[in-house]
C-alpha cells in the first residue's frame, strides 16, 4: 500500500504592483506543531508530516498555476525530502468532458488499497469541489483509504500571522455514510450501517457506535440474510430497544440514520413476547420477512421461508409443537413436510411411505377441516409451483439451461396467495 499526497496548485492572488499572481507567505500550524514561513501551504505540511511519510506527491495545476510557481513548489518540496513528485496539467476547459478529463488525469495516478492525503487548499475554480465528488468513487473503485484531508485556513491568521491546518476527513466519512443508508434501504443489510459506525465519529453516529447496537444490528441482518425465521423477530426487537433509547439523546443526524433503521425494521417486531407457539403472531411476523425479502430481492431466502410457512400451517394443531423447545421442533420435523405433501397432492394421488402414515393420520381430521373452509385448496394452488422454484434454488438450477426469467413476478404472485390464505385463516377463527 503506497502513501500518496495530492495537493491542488491555483494561481494565487494577484499582486497589482508586480503585475503578476503569488503567494503570501504565511506561518502554518497542524497537529501542535509549527512550520516555517512559506508561501506554499503543501510545504507547511510535508515539513511537519515529514516527506518520509509519503511513497509519492501529486501535484494537478493549470498550465498557468504550473508555470508560475510549480517549479518552487517542487523545489521546496525537494528540500524538505520529497523524493518521487509527479506534476498533472489539467485544462481550464469548465464543460463536463473537461472536468471528466481532470478527474480521470488524478485517477491514473491512484492505484488500488493507496492511503491518499489531499491538501484542497489552493485548487483551481472547480477542482477540489470534483475531487470532493469523485473521493467516493476513488475509494470504491481502487479501495483507497483517506489518511488526510487539509485545508490550509490563511484568513484565520492569528496576532501572530500563524494560520491553522483544517483535516476535513470526517467529513467525507459522509459517503460512507451514503453506501451505509443505500445499503440498508435497498437491500435490508444494516451491516454496513454498522461497520461505518464503528469507526465514524461520536458527533456523526447519533448512538449506532455503540457496541450493543453494532453487534445487534450484524446479528439481525444476518438472521435475515441465514434465514433463520424463528429468531428475527427477537433479534428486531433487541436491536429496536437499543435504538430507540439512544435516539432520545441523538444528534439531528443521528435521528435521521436511526430512524432509518427502525422503520426499516419495526414490522419484523411482535406486539406481545413470543408464545414459542404458531399463533397469530407468529404468521405475521413470517409474513413480514417474506416482504421484506422480496421487496430487497432476497428470492432464494424469500421461497424457502414461503415453504416454511406453509408447513408451519400444518403445526397448528398438533399438540406440543413449537419453536421455542426442542421437544416442539421436534414436532415439526415429524409433521411438517407430511403436511406440505398433504396439499400439495390431490388426495387420489397419495402414497405416503410407511413411516410417514401414522403422520397423516394424525393431521387428516385438522386437513378436513381446511379444507371445508377453502384452506386446502388455496394451498394447492400455490405450493406445487413454490417448490419447483425452491427445489431449483437448492440446486443452483442446474437441472436447467438457465434459471426462469418470472422469479420475482411469481414469487410476489405466490406471496400475495399467502397473505389470502392468512386473512381466511384469522377469519375463520385458526389462529389465535
Amino acid at each position: 500500500m503506497r502513501k500518496v499526497y495530492l495537493s491542488f496548485l491555483g494561481r494565487g492572488a494577484l499582486d497589482k504592483e508586480a503585475k503578476e499572481y503569488r503567494y503570501t507567505p504565511a506561518v502554518y500550524e497542524l497537529q501542535g506543531r509549527k512550520s516555517k514561513k512559506t508561501e506554499f501551504v503543501q510545504a507547511a505540511e510535508i515539513e511537519i508530516l515529514g516527506a518520509a511519510n509519503f511513497d509519492l506527491f501529486v501535484v494537478a495545476a493549470t498550465e498557468v498555476s504550473r508555470d508560475s510557481h510549480f517549479a518552487s513548489l517542487e523545489s521546496q518540496l525537494k528540500d524538505l525530502g520529497a523524493k518521487k513528485i509527479s506534476l498533472i496539467t489539467i485544462g481550464e476547459d469548465m464543460s463536463a468532458e473537461g472536468q471528466w478529463n481532470w478527474f480521470e488525469q488524478i485517477l491514473s495516478r491512484i492505484e488500488f488499497r493507496d492511503e491518499l492525503t489531499v491538501d484542497m487548499t489552493h485548487g483551481f475554480r472547480l477542482t477540489p469541489v470534483i475531487f470532493s465528488a469523485a473521493i467516493n468513487f476513488l475509494q470504491k473503485a481502487r479501495n483507497i483509504t483517506i489518511g488526510a484531508v487539509y485545508y490550509g485556513a490563511f484568513e484565520k491568521r492569528d496576532e501572530f500571522g500563524c494560520a491553522p491546518i483544517v483535516d476535513m476527513k470526517d467529513f467525507y466519512i459522509v459517503n460512507e455514510w451514503a453506501e451505509a443508508v443505500s445499503r440498508l434501504v435497498e437491500d435490508a443489510d444494516a451491516r454496513k450501517m454498522a461497520a461505518v459506525a464503528s469507526n465514524a465519529p461520536g458527533f456523526q453516529t447519533g448512538g449506532l457506535n455503540d457496541k450493543k447496537i453494532v453487534e445487534a444490528l450484524e446479528d439481525l441482518t444476518n438472521a435475515i440474510r441465514n434465514v433463520e425465521v424463528n429468531r428475527v423477530a427477537e433479534k428486531a426487537k433487541t436491536a429496536l430497544d437499543l435504538i430507540t433509547k439512544q435516539r432520545a439523546s441523538a444528534s439531528f443526524t443521528g435521528k435521521t440514520l436511526l430512524d432509518l433503521v427502525i422503520d426499516k425494521f419495526s414490522l419484523l417486531v411482535m406486539d406481545h413476547p413470543p408464545s414459542g407457539k404458531y399463533d397469530r403472531n407468529y404468521f405475521i411476523i413470517q409474513r413480514e420477512i417474506i416482504q421484506l425479502l422480496l421487496e430487497h430481492k432476497l428470492f432464494m431466502q424469500a421461497y424457502t421461508v414461503m415453504r416454511e410457512f406453509i408447513g408451519s400451517i400444518g403445526l397448528i394443531e398438533v399438540d406440543k409443537a413449537g419453536y421455542a423447545t426442542k421437544q416442539g421442533r421436534d414436532q415439526r420435523y415429524r409433521f411438517s413436510e407430511v403436511f406440505i405433501k398433504m396439499v400439495e397432492l390431490p388426495e387420489q394421488e397419495w402414497n405416503f411411505p410407511e413411516k410417514a402414515i401414522n403422520g397423516v393420520r394424525r393431521l387428516e381430521p385438522y386437513y378436513q377441516k381446511l379444507k371445508a373452509l377453502g384452506v386446502v385448496d388455496l394451498l394447492r394452488g400455490v405450493v406445487g409451483e413454490l417448490i419447483r422454484y425452491r427445489n431449483g434454488f437448492d440446486h443452483a438450477w442446474t437441472s436447467k439451461d438457465r434459471a426462469p426469467s418470472d422469479i420475482e413476478d411469481a414469487g410476489s404472485i405466490m406471496f400475495e396467495r399467502l397473505r389470502q390464505i392468512l386473512s381466511l385463516m384469522e377469519e375463520r377463527g385458526l389462529l389465535r
